[in-house]
């Protein structure tokens, strides 16, 4: 009987202690809004953009109703048990609103916090001018252990038109629920991201870049259209037509983004390049050769497959460069 009692106090023990122990933590949800307000400018070097945007978290505390309060007040962050937001891909932003929330009579509690300054964009800019980038605004909870972020549509989306010059931007999609890796690189915290779809104007470089550039290309054509007889003349027009496109090189590195790789201006440019160093090669060339009597003709009929071959490769620079 005595070892019968000590059996059942060793199965009973275990299992009372785990009835009698509370149930883990369960995590709360946070519905997030994002607002945006502005987006002002487009930094392509830095890879980020000047945005102005609004914050709208609300959760549940019930301990909180009272309703014999007001029908709002107004209490610090740590008094409503704050999931400790935070924009996960800020350069440098300013908070313009106090670090307060408001709490019902039924214990909705609303923080807004008003965001402006620089978030982090990274950009692939090999099809510049005629690209398309997103930009994102991203909102983390550091309470990881407690708290997940679900997106509130009703209250997010832009506030159009934006005011950045050059672009066309517009809400891409609905905004993404989803997981961040903690700073202590084992935990997650939940994540709500705004997604906004921005595509170049390419008009302004159409006038700036890519007409100038062509009209420099033709001028130098005009060079195979003249007899090679007449050296002087052949290598004035092609050194000027250098002379001009090295200045207007110069020119255009204000406007070209400063990157380590190629993108279609970058192409187009170099394409340019050669084919107007090209016929100032042809040029000498042809000039040199119509010194010698006997190879005058030689040389217009090498100006004159220049005159087909010089266009045709023009052609192939533009399909190279924006197709």
């Amino acid at each position: 009987m005595l070892r019968f009692l000590a059996l059942l106090l060793v199965v009973i023990g275990p299992l009372s202690e785990a009835l009698a122990s509370p149930p883990p933590t369960m995590k709360r949800p946070v519905y997030v809004a994002i607002y945006v307000v502005d987006i002002s400018r487009v930094q392509e070097l830095e890879q980020a953009i000047m945005a102005d945007f609004l914050v709208i978290a609300r959760w549940e505390r019930p301990d909180l109703a009272d309703p014999a309060a007001p029908e709002v007040r107004t209490l610090p962050l740590d008094q409503v048990d704050s999931p400790r937001l935070l924009v996960l891909n800020s350069r440098k932003l300013r908070k313009k609103l106090e670090p307060i929330a408001e709490v019902s009579r039924t214990g909705a509690v609303v923080f807004r916090q008003r965001y402006q300054g620089t978030l982090s964009a990274p950009m692939n800019l090999e099809n510049f001018p005629m690209d398309r980038q997103l930009f994102k605004v991203e909102v983390g909870s550091l309470d990881n252990k407690n708290r997940f972020l679900i997106p509130d549509e009703a209250r997010s989306g832009p506030m159009q038109p934006f005011t950045v010059a050059g672009w066309a931007v517009a809400e891409e999609e609905p905004m993404l629920a989803g997981d961040a890796l903690a700073p202590d690189g084992v935990n997650k915290f939940s994540t709500v991201t705004a997604v906004y779809a921005a595509e170049r104007n390419s008009v302004f470089f159409a006038w700036k870049l890519f007409i100038p550039l062509g009209l420099i290309v033709l001028m130098a054509y005009t060079v195979f259209w003249l007899d090679p007889t007449v050296l002087s003349t052949q290598v004035s027009i092609s050194t000027s037509t250098v002379f001009t496109l090295i200045a207007y090189n110069f020119a255009l590195s204000s406007i070209l983004p400063q990157v380590s790789y190629l993108t279609r201006a970058d192409l187009y440019l170099i394409g340019c390049m050669l084919l107007v160093f090209g016929a100032l090669g042809e040029a000498v060339v042809t000039g040199v050769l119509a010194r010698d009597e006997a190879r005058v003709a030689l040389a217009r009929r090498i100006d004159v497959l220049a005159r087909f071959v010089y266009p045709g490769l023009f052609a192939v620079i533009v399909l190279i460069a924006f197709s």
